[in-house]
């Protein structure tokens, strides 16, 4: 529903956000079921007439054939949320054998920035104001009169009374009738979509998701896997189909000057029933504050009781520095971008947060993944990306052992550059224990598996990672790496059909399927995914030797030396691994060359040599007995 933009509709002490499907009551948030808010929209929207219940039905619920007793319970529970118990606040009008009018008087608001500001603002003037519980005037009025003393003091002691324990009945988080297997964060959305600052909206929810991942009473899908649901008037219960959850939190952050506010509710996927809702308006400076009362009020609704050690995760802060704080989420926005420019800012991000707060272990963790990711998929020389990774990565652990991202750069480090197996698998089961909804860690460990010719278990392994974050396009990329490198080039070729139907623009499943496609013999159709993948990216050194290698096996020979020559011209202007061009040398045939780039990037310690058992592009080189005794001094199995 609600296809035009976005509107503001008021009547009487109520506001309507179309865009955010949301309704407010002199600011503050109303929760309101998917099936509920559309009932309201179209009465809101169609004010003064009375609409039919087949048509409202229709309406509401296009897709569906429902009996008039749902709409029944819709209006009932409108009037509630309205306050409709006295006359003066019936909105909603019950037309007898047909429909319903909505009476109140609806004005139609446009938008604008400033009116999002005083929203946030109001807050403060509302906590200064004294008011006056109804009917204490004529209490007190009464009192002065001499009415009965013993009376008014029974009357009003009920009333506070009645007023306590409907403030600690609403405020405390009450169990939920269902059970939770899995939950979806996601991304927090803007209160008006001028203002929005992403950084902080994807920061928040990559914050509380965290918060959650070390529990190990229900899966929490990864951040990976919700970063696309960061449109406003996106359907969350539609997310939480797709994300495959049983419950799904829902929010809205806005910063204005000093001030913060957050709304956030948790939904049951499979009806849409509100589960849990909070509210929290705050100086910016106590965004820690709000993050510990949504994740310990929402686990408290989840979850009957926590442990010690569960409580202090989901409350744990890394810093107490809120500018560090800032900068480190800065730095992980840039850092999911995945592109050269993205992993520079957010190595620049991290590195200020470190000066902000020496002690800040998350930020050293987040910096080590950064240099591994440059060094791993963008070319920075071995020595310095495994230098700057490893002299981070330590430090965070010093700081806080108990860090799982900081195990799992540990893990990559310690096999991608020190080819130390035993240290390796050692490093991911940690990062698993500590966090077990760790899904990243798991893919990496899943190359690992690889590199020990384990292919099975790896295949295994990431099937299980998918079950985590099954729309994560990342993660999908990676299972058709693992299937290319187990030899399952059928199974693979569909893997990047599937990722590449949730976005055509993923530029590794282009990739990946240009390598299983060469393997196929359909060199052809190879070079136009590969290509596909230069328009995407750019044309970088991986690119140029995998295109190369496509000439080379496809018997067009002058192509392929026109990029050997390019190669060779790219590393006189920075570092271009020699694994590139011993590639396309193995397309070529030329095994002399190739086992001659293969021994640079060997003494490189280049960390592509611990897949070389299984890259095929290299495999005919595996009956020379050079190839066996590389094999052997990088230690592989």
């Amino acid at each position: 529903m609600d296809q035009q933009g976005n509107r503001f509709y008021e009547f009487g002490s109520f506001r309507i956000d179309t865009r955010e499907r949301l309704l407010f009551r002199n600011g503050e948030l109303i929760p309101l079921p998917p099936k509920v808010y559309d009932t309201l929209l179209a009465l809101v929207e169609n004010s003064g007439h009375t609409i039919a219940k087949e048509e409202l039905m229709k309406t509401v619920w296009p897709d569906s054939f429902v009996e008039d007793a749902n709409l029944s319970v819709n209006i009932s529970a409108l009037r509630k949320a309205l306050g409709g118990g006295s006359p003066e606040e019936q909105h909603i009008e019950t037309v007898p054998r047909r429909g319903y009018k909505f009476v109140s008087a609806v004005t139609l608001v446009s938008e604008s920035d400033k009116k999002a500001s005083d929203e946030i603002n109001k807050v403060d003037a509302e906590k200064k104001e004294s008011v006056q519980p109804e009917g204490a005037g004529r209490a007190s009025a009464a009192l002065t009169n001499g009415s009965n003393y013993k009376v008014w003091v029974i009357v009003i002691s009920a009333l506070v009374i009645g007023s306590i324990a409907t403030i600690y009945y609403f405020s405390k988080p009450r169990a939920i009738p269902i059970k939770i297997r899995s939950i979806a964060v996601l991304p927090f959305k803007p209160l008006v979509l001028e203002n929005r600052d992403e950084p902080l909206e994807v920061g928040m929810c990559d914050a509380l998701i965290t918060r959650l991942a070390g529990l190990s009473q229900f899966v929490v899908r990864p951040t990976s896997s919700v970063l696309s649901y960061n449109k406003s008037g996106q359907d969350p219960l539609a997310a939480g189909r797709e994300l495959g959850v049983d419950a799904l939190l829902d929010g809205h952050v806005q910063r204005s000057g000093d001030r913060i506010r957050v709304t956030v509710q948790l939904l049951s996927v499979a009806d849409g029933k509100h589960l849990w809702s909070g509210q929290f308006n705050e100086n910016f400076t106590n965004i820690f504050a709000v993050e510990d009362s949504i994740s310990e009020q929402m686990v408290t609704a989840i979850l009957s009781k926590l442990t010690g050690a569960e409580q202090q995760r989901v409350t744990k802060h890394h810093t107490e520095n809120i500018e560090a704080y800032q900068l480190y989420l800065k730095g992980r926005y840039f850092q999911d971008k995945r592109t050269p420019e993205g992993l520079n800012k957010s190595i620049e991000y991290f590195e200020k947060a470190i000066e902000q707060d020496p002690g800040y272990a998350l930020a050293f963790a987040g910096l080590a993944d950064s240099y591994v990711i440059r060094g791993v998929r963008f070319d920075m020389a071995p020595k310095d990306s495994s230098q700057k990774a490893k002299t981070a990565v330590m430090r965070a652990l010093e700081l806080d052992d108990t860090i799982a991202e900081a195990h799992a750069s540990l893990a990559n480090l310690t096999c991608w550059y020190d080819w130390d197996w035993l240290g390796a698998e050692r490093e991911f089961k940690r990062a698993s224990e500590l966090n077990l909804n760790t899904p990243f860690a798991d893919s990496y460990y899943a190359t690992y598996l690889i590199t020990m010719g384990r292919n099975e278990e790896a295949v295994s392994e990431m099937k299980q990672v998918q079950r985590l974050a099954p729309l994560s396009l990342q993660l999908n990329v990676q299972m058709a790496r693992i299937l290319y490198f187990a030899r399952d080039y059928d199974q693979g070729i569909e893997q990047c059909q599937k990722t590449l139907e949730l976005d055509s623009n993923v530029g590794g499943a282009h990739q990946f399927l240009g390598r299983f496609y060469n393997q196929k013999r359909l060199h052809n159709e190879a070079l136009t995914e590969l290509q596909r993948v230069r328009d995407l990216r750019g044309e970088g050194p991986e690119l140029m030797s995998l295109i190369g290698y496509t000439y080379a096996v496809s018997g067009r020979r002058m192509e392929a030396e026109r990029v050997l020559k390019q190669l060779a011209e790219m590393s006189n202007e920075g570092y271009v691994s020699p694994y590139h061009r011993a590639m396309v040398y193995a397309g070529l045939g030329d095994r002399d060359k190739a086992f001659e780039f293969l021994e640079k990037a060997y003494e490189d310690r280049e960390g592509r040599m611990t897949i070389l058992k299984a890259v095929p592009e290299f495999d005919g080189l595996r009956s020379d007995s050079r190839y066996a005794d590389l094999i052997r001094r990088i230690g592989l199995p």
